[in-house]
């Protein structure tokens, strides 16, 4: 009996036939559909709406053959269909075979008989011809799945026989040796390794094929076929047939060439810096986003201890156990540290602070800190050094001690000289003891004076240089300021260095308001117009000039005195600096430089041009206001 109800398609012209096919059929399986048509046309029509699950098909039909319904362009049939014919021969059988049919009847009372046995049997050789025919495009399609991925993918693959010869390689496993397939495919993978890396591949390979391990992975060098070596990560497996025998080697090669030259530049970045921060004689610490230390260079260490003590320690514990003071003594607490405003995003130029390492004496130092972000501005940690300024604190406190000895001690001295000289010089004069003698208190008066000045200049330069100096400026406007100034000159009647009378000046009226300290722009302007006079002969005359450039005001003293040497023109502005051609005894050569560093406390900028003979202009400017 028919393990299902089929739907038979029934194609023959003889009505008495296709009465005695139907009860042949309907005996055994009443439930059976059966379609009947007479003619060509018909079943076409049919089999356009309709697939039966078998066709019974008159070879000889009004219309036409019966083959004709059936694959003739050679491609595979799409049902099953038996062929009837009245009378049969050999060459009737290799017809309907070559047609696309499973089977031929000759019809008769016998066949008849057993139809519905025969195409029982029929069915069940055509689900055997489906199943086999999907397993065939399964296995077509896997291939084909199998070869794409194979010869498309992004890393080179490879299949390699046990002796190591390579038996399929895809492109770009050729790309990245640089070989072309052909002339891959005549090479082991032992020829063309990294002799280096040989011993270790060969190693995997007799783990792999004792079944040790199923795979491995391992990166290592080829040798490309220019001669340099090529990077890779090599991922390896072992296949076997179906009694377990070793066939060949799968091997997937990835070519890691850039990632290894990013690594090892990496690594040289990193060992540069390691130097660089471990050279420094500065102390740095560095700290992560967890607030904690993760690295500080030995100039560190010496300050608060070895690094293996202090790693990982956040910097909230660590600050109150080392206690860190202002300058002026005040205790400082934690946010206002470097390293903790740098940690909250802040960059941190030049603290003073001093820290009181815990067993060791007050280390003074100079912090600056700064945060550590990535590209994108995300917070990593932060940055601090610090350079150590504890011999500086002392040598400050020698020179301020220095500079009190000379303002106070040293006057004091010149002070009684000068009184008792003058003093003297007015008795000899009254009891009429000589011009000699005159003239001797007058030299004892001027050496008086002369050292008086020497040691201003000392004590300006050393308050300038160790930052004593605050300008207190104001907009002023400069042209009723200079004759201010010269009118109490003139008051004073002060004649000889600094006359007066020997000034033109030429300050426009609209010129703008300058940003300058009043009492530092006089001593400028006594300084310049003093040595202008003084190298200059007294019958000529020294100019004082002013104008505006763009937002600063530049202002010369022009004098037509002995000028300055080229050689020397580059360096008047330095301390103890007497050129030679304007030597006087009475200089210490830090004039000039006084005046430099009082220009440039005010944000200005000074520079002299000077013909040797025919004079000199110093320029300094100001901004205004």
């Amino acid at each position: 009996m028919l393990t299902k109800n089929p739907h038979i398609l029934l194609v023959e012209d003889s009505e008495i036939h296709a009465e005695l096919i139907r009860e042949s059929l309907l005996s055994r399986t009443p439930s059976i559909r059966l379609s009947i048509v007479s003619t060509l046309a018909l079943a076409r029509a049919f089999l356009a709406e309709n697939l039966p699950d078998l066709a019974l098909i008159d070879l000889m039909l009004p219309d036409g053959k019966g083959t004709e319904l059936l694959s003739s362009d050679g491609g595979q049939a799409t049902f099953p269909a038996i062929l009837l014919t009245s009378s049969g021969d050999e060459q009737t059988a290799v017809e309907a075979m070559k047609a696309g049919a499973l089977d031929y009847l000759v019809k008769s009372t016998a066949t008849l008989a057993e139809l519905p046995r025969i195409v029982e049997r029929t069915l069940r050789e055509w689900d055997h011809v489906v199943h086999r025919r999907r397993a065939e495009a399964a296995l077509r399609e896997s291939e084909g799945r199998f070869r794409s991925t194979f010869e498309q993918a992004a890393v080179g693959m490879a299949h390699s026989g046990l002796d190591g010869r390579w038996l399929r390689v895809n492109q770009r496993l050729c790309d990245i040796l640089g070989y072309r397939k052909e002339e891959l495919l005549r090479k082991t993978f032992q020829e063309i390794s990294h002799p280096d890396d040989l011993t270790e591949t060969l190693a995997q390979v007799e783990r792999l094929c004792r079944g040790e391990i199923d795979s491995y992975r391992i990166e290592k060098r080829y040798l490309h076929r220019a001669g340099h070596s090529v990077w890779v990560n090599l991922t390896v497996a072992l296949q076997r047939d179906a009694a377990g025998e070793p066939l060949y080697f799968i091997a997937v090669v990835e070519d890691i060439s850039d990632r290894k030259r990013t690594d090892a530049e990496k690594e040289r970045l990193l060992a540069e810096l390691d130097a660089t921060i471990n050279s420094i004689a500065d102390g740095v610490v560095i700290y992560g986003p967890e607030r904690t230390i993760v690295r500080m260079n030995p100039a560190a260490e010496k300050v608060f201890g070895p690094f293996e003590e202090q790693m990982g320690e956040p910097l909230a514990e660590r600050v109150p156990r080392l206690r860190v003071e202002t300058a002026e003594g005040a205790q400082l607490g934690l946010k206002q540290t470097p390293g903790w405003r740098a940690l909250q995003g802040e960059t941190v130029h030049g603290v003073i602070m001093v820290l009181y390492p815990p067993g060791r004496a007050a280390v003074w130092v100079s912090a600056s800190a700064a945060p550590i972000r990535t590209g994108d501005g995300r917070l990593l940690g932060a940055v601090t050094t610090f350079t150590d300024i504890t011999a500086l604190h002392e040598l400050q406190q020698d020179r301020d001690l220095f500079l009190h000895t000379i303002s106070h001690d040293l006057r004091i001295p010149l002070t009684v000289i000068q009184g008792y000289g003058q003093l003297l010089s007015e008795t000899l004069t009254r009891e009429g003891m000589g011009a000699s003698a005159g003239l001797m208190c007058d030299e004892i008066l001027k050496g008086a004076l002369r050292m008086k000045r020497m040691i201003a200049a000392l004590v300006d330069m050393a308050r300038l240089e160790g930052g004593q100096l605050e300008p207190k400026t104001v907009a002023l406007p400069l042209g009723p300021f200079v004759l201010q100034l010269f009118d109490r000159l003139k008051g004073a009647r002060l004649k000889g260095a600094l006359d007066p009378d020997r000034l033109t000046i030429t300050i426009p009226q609209k010129l703008p308001p300058v940003m300058a300290d009043p009492d530092l722009l006089e001593r400028i302007l006594l300084n310049l117009l003093t040595n202008a006079m003084k190298y200059s002969q007294p019958e000529t005359r020294v100019r004082l000039e002013a104008r505006q450039k763009e937002d600063e005001i530049e202002i010369v003293v022009i004098d037509r005195g002995v000028g300055i040497a080229r050689e020397d023109q580059s360096r008047v502005f330095e301390r103890f600096c007497r050129p030679k051609s304007v030597q006087r005894v009475d200089s210490v050569g830090l004039g000039l430089y006084i005046t430099r560093m009082l220009v440039e406390a005010q944000k200005g900028r000074i520079r002299v041009e000077s013909e040797p003979g025919k004079g000199s202009a110093f320029f300094f400017t100001l901004p205004v206001a």
